[in-house]
């Protein structure tokens, strides 16, 4: 049966199906359907959309489970369309948040993941899926050879004008990809990614075409090109709009009436045109209302975005489109075994060359040896007629005020190493940290009340965890890096949000600014990095986070990093510390790798906690 008409419903979308009882078929609200689509609805309620390529699944709702992992807790999760309210809702926040009212164009179905924990938002991302420009270099010239797809109903020789207007459809566009700021950096947008391509693959149709390949198109991939790990792969970058977007403007904003009314430019399918009008549309608007000439603001268009003043950068930035990388994969058998193909004739990497920091500087060159290590404190008698009573009435004299914090402490920490310092307050955390420290940076200082030795390789470059005093933008506050680099510590730390690029550190929230903090240890060229109270600031899930990027970029730079923290249980399994130094008592000093600390923890009833019995009471011991 074909559609003649829909209508849209808060939830839904009612069609008018084309039969001799005028049937009415409802979907969800964002279902892959539209008018003159061919509908086969089975008596068990599965509904396909009959295409030129086979058939499009519309009901029931792709609906898929995953698994989440943040340390060793595992969170089920779903990956689905939207169809309840309060869907509906956890995605127009998420949306609203990251993308301040910006719309997409064209035919578009998010994706979203949903938690069922009472504790964790109902909305933890979306990916939206939305129709192919017409226009993209990298894809033009990857698809421009010979292909037949496995059904045998599609095929071409190249990939020219007709071509092109055919079977552009059969590309389909990753157009936004959002997680929750609070989960980022646990993977999600990989899982995100890898669920668009099942639904793409099965559900996804435009102009009676289901879609042979998954394209994304961002600035972002520079730097995290996290679609790869999902199997896409890097096709070129775009031209962007600066060598036609003078002309493009031209002609729309001289035709703009006639282009809005359908005249001239229509286009059924594809999202380009809609996106060329709302920019003409834009300048329309910057015309009249900041009365600048026509002919001034085309003007203006020729010049290279670097030339232009802040005020007219501020005018103009949203219209221009500057290069970006393109990933795409196939979606079946055939499509896939082509893209491969044509990127090995074409010569592409097989990695996209992201813009990630280089190893600036070299890691240790030995090892941190710590033998004998005694450290004792001592704290001088202040006689008031207070303390005079204390002493006469507890005993108390000067030997009583040197304490000893650790005694014969081993350890070792190899090059590269990453180092926990735990135990309880008051055990000497801070004090061993700041001993290794002060030999690092100076390895001839001789601290006093310590005996044994620290022996510390030459050339250590340190970096400390630390408030961010500037005063200027984050991306410009994190030391004297590139932009690339900053742009990259402050991704992979968890600050993904364009908008957090500008704000100010005192203007994030407790939790940004110690993400920032560690994008700064990250964008430094220090081989140490050190902290003192990590992650004793945050949430289970955010310390999960921020140790889980650590650790990796670490060990990709081959830095030595060494924290200390008091509560680290919930965040040392994403740490994985290759060092733990725990320091329990002046007398009772323990180091553990990895592997002997997994099983101490295993074998810890202080960490499993208290034992309960069927009742659900705590047993107490009598």
């Amino acid at each position: 049966m074909r559609v003649e008409s829909v209508k849209y419903e808060p939830l839904a979308k009612v069609y008018r199906l084309a039969s001799k009882n005028a049937k009415v078929f409802r979907t969800h609200r964002y279902c892959c359907l539209g008018p003159g689509d061919d509908v086969v609805v089975k008596r068990n309620g599965v509904a396909y959309v009959r295409c030129q390529n086979g058939y499009a699944q519309i009901l029931p709702i792709y609906t898929a489970r995953d698994d989440l992992y943040i340390g060793q807790k595992k969170i089920s999760i779903v990956v689905k369309e939207i169809e309840t309210e309060e869907e509906l809702i956890g995605y127009h926040q998420l949306e609203e948040y990251h993308y301040r009212g910006k719309v997409l164009h064209g035919r578009r179905v998010p994706l979203i993941i949903r938690s069922n924990d009472p504790l964790l938002p109902t909305v933890l991302g979306y990916i939206e899926l939305a129709t192919a420009f017409i226009m993209n270099k990298p894809r033009a010239i990857l698809l421009d050879d010979t292909f037949r797809d496995d059904t045998g109903k599609v095929s071409w020789t190249n990939w020219k004008k007709e071509t092109v207007r055919q079977y552009t459809n059969l590309v389909v566009r990753i157009a936004r990809t959002v997680v929750s700021p609070e989960f980022r950096g646990l993977g999600l947008a990989r899982i995100l990614v890898k669920h668009a391509s099942r639904f793409a693959r099965n559900h996804w149709h435009v102009g009676k075409l289901k879609p042979l390949f998954l394209e994304i198109t961002a600035d972002m991939l520079r730097y995290v090109p996290f679609v790869e790990s999902a199997g896409m792969h890097y096709i070129g970058d775009t031209e962007g709009n600066l060598s036609r977007v003078n002309e493009d403007m031209s002609y729309i904003l001289k035709n703009l009436s006639r282009v809005k009314n359908g005249e001239i430019l229509k286009e059924e399918t594809a999202g380009i045109v809609d996106l060329q009008v709302s920019y003409a549309t834009k300048l329309n608007e910057i015309e009249h209302k900041h009365g600048i000439s026509r002919e001034r603001l085309l003007r203006l268009l020729l010049r290279s975005p670097e030339r232009l003043s802040d005020d007219h950068w501020a005018l103009l930035h949203r219209i221009l489109r500057l290069p970006k990388p393109t990933f795409l994969m196939g979606l079946t058998p055939s499509a896939e075994r082509f893209v491969q193909k044509r990127i090995k004739k074409l010569g592409l990497p097989s990695r996209y060359p992201t813009q990630r920091p280089a190893k600036c500087t070299p890691a240790l060159e030995s090892p941190i040896e710590v033998k004998g290590c005694t450290l004792e404190l001592s704290a001088s008698l202040v006689r008031t007629r207070a303390t005079r009573k204390i002493q006469q009435a507890f005993g108390v004299d000067r030997d009583m005020l040197t304490t000893r914090l650790f005694s014969d402490l081993d350890f070792t920490i190899q090059p590269g190493d990453i180092v926990l310092i735990c135990g309880p307050s008051g055990a000497g955390k801070t004090s061993l940290l700041s001993l290794l420290k002060q030999r690092l940076v100076d390895p001839d200082s001789s601290p006093q009340w310590t005996a044994g030795s620290i022996t510390v390789p030459a050339r250590a470059i340190v970096s400390t965890l630390c408030t961010l005093t500037s005063s200027r933008p984050l991306i410009n506050s994190l030391g004297r890096c590139s932009f690339e680099r900053a742009l990259f510590a402050l991704n992979v730390s968890g600050l993904a949000e364009a908008h957090l690029y500008v704000k100010r550190f005192r203007e994030l929230s407790n939790g940004q600014r110690y993400r920032a903090m560690v994008a700064k240890l990250i964008a430094s060229e220090a081989n140490v990095w050190i902290a003192d109270e990590f992650c004793a600031t945050l949430d289970p899930v955010t310390a999960n986070i921020v140790s889980r990027n650590l650790r990796r970029c670490a060990k990709e730079l081959g830095v030595t990093v060494i924290v200390a923290a008091a509560n680290w249980v919930d965040f040392v399994y994403e740490l994985r510390p290759d060092v733990t130094v725990h320091l329990r008592s002046p007398w009772d000093c323990r180091v553990f790798s990895w592997g002997e600390l997994q099983r101490a923890m295993e074998r810890s009833l202080y960490l499993r906690g208290p034992s309960i019995n069927e009742s659900g009471a705590h047993q107490e011991k009598r």
